[in-house]
């Protein structure tokens, strides 16, 4: 006679009885697998990686939009650059200063060129004051440039703007021509005086007309360099 099958309830329990006679062994987890590190980098292979995926790229063309550099600051201009004057100063410094010039018998003016009409205009017509005077009369070329060498030295420095030189018409000279007349006209427009003279023109009849000249000065500016008087002469026996 074949036994009876155990329940469900004793088979639960024969399993207890033996777990505590044997401890079962823990089942150990399966340990994650690590992911494989990629490959260092191979800076070579990285190149011909690049290289390959350019082929057949056409290179930007030139119509992109173009950065245009910022402009140069501007430069500064002088401070005087607003002076007229200023700047006629720098020019004859640099020697490059030319004379307008009328000479007739009864007349005769000279200008540099960029002078302010409206300034000629007044010395023309006597309206500004005379700040000295030199007189010529009686004097031969040699002293009476010499004589005017020196005043218009004194007259620079001093700051004088307008002087009035009196070379006489030359009528007690040969052939009755002011040859004192002639050569001061030229001695204003060469060196050292053309740095400094502005301006002459014969004066009105009341300052002696035809022989005396107005002279307009230029500012005198320590800055703007200095006029090359002639050494050698001996400004103080002159002045005597």
């Amino acid at each position: 006679m074949e036994s009876a099958k155990p329940s469900l309830l004793e088979q639960a329990k024969a399993a207890l009885r033996a777990g505590k006679k044997g401890k079962m062994a823990p089942t150990t987890p399966k340990a994650k697998q690590a992911a494989p590190e990629p490959p260092a980098g191979d800076d070579a292979g990285d190149d011909s990686l690049f290289f390959s995926a350019m082929q057949g790229v056409a290179q930007i063309g030139g119509s992109g939009r173009q950065v245009q550099p910022p402009p140069p600051p501007a430069p500064e201009l002088p401070e005087d650059d607003a002076d007229p004057e200023a700047k006629l100063m720098r020019q004859a410094m640099m020697g490059s200063v030319d004379f307008e010039i009328e000479f007739s018998d009864e007349y005769m003016h000279g200008y540099v060129r960029g002078l302010d009409s409206k300034i000629f205009q007044q010395l023309k017509a006597g309206r500004l004051s005379a700040e000295g005077h030199l007189d010529l009369h009686g004097q031969n070329a040699d002293q009476a440039l010499d004589s005017l060498l020196f005043f218009m030295r004194e007259s620079y420095l001093a700051g004088r703007r307008m002087v009035l030189v009196i070379p006489g018409r030359g009528k007690n000279s040969p052939r009755g021509l002011g040859i004192l007349r002639q050569e001061l006209q030229t001695w204003l427009t060469r060196e050292p005086l053309r740095r400094i003279v502005l301006a002459f023109c014969t004066a009105q009849p009341r300052d002696g007309g035809a022989g005396a000249i107005y002279v307009l000065l230029r500012k005198m500016k320590k800055s703007q360099g200095k006029v090359a008087w002639d050494k050698q002469m001996n400004w103080e026996d002159l002045d005597r």
